[in-house]
């Protein structure tokens, strides 16, 4: 991690990223995006859905590192975590010319690279990677890279890599 880069973990488990800056969705009211296309053309790089996301948001969009992590589902995130992702993404558009009329100035937000960490691997990993690339490395987002842990937390040892 470089000098003075902000880290930001974001989870579906809250005992993640211990000593880390941590969001977790566990608990939170999250809704799937709905279509309305307004962080893109009324308030761009913003979500107007009333819910927790809007605030994740901001911490998300203050970060140099966002780091993502979750439980590996039927080929994907956790249902929570991919709620927040597909509105993330939808966030990023604002950034490019495919935003609305005039795209927002990347240089209004410091994040620049998302690390997604799964525990377990999901089914048709390649794909998995492939999409959440197309739909992450957007915008201000010069990278997403991906790291797949074994979860032995019930057991009392750190996860490892696999």
């Amino acid at each position: 991690m470089g000098e003075g880069e902000r880290r930001l973990v974001f989870t579906d488990d809250p005992s993640d990223g211990e000593g880390d800056e941590v969001v977790s969705v566990a608990g939170k009211r999250l809704r799937r995006c709905v279509g309305c296309v307004r962080c893109l053309t009324e308030t761009p790089g913003r979500c107007v859905i009333k819910d927790a996301f809007p605030e994740m948001s901001d911490r998300m969009m203050d970060a140099d590192v966002l780091e993502i992590r979750s439980e590996a589902f039927e080929g994907g995130f956790s249902p929570m975590v991919t709620k927040a992702v597909e509105r993330l993404s939808n966030e990023l558009q604002a950034f490019t010319d495919l935003g609305g009329a005039v795209p927002r100035d990347k240089g209004e937000v410091r994040l620049r690279r998302i690390e997604v960490v799964m525990r377990g691997v999901p089914e048709g990993k390649e794909r998995f990677e492939s999409d959440t690339e197309k739909s992450l490395a957007i915008g201000p987002v010069e990278k997403v890279t991906f790291r797949y842990v074994r979860s032995e937390k019930k057991r009392g040892r750190a996860p490892e890599t696999f």
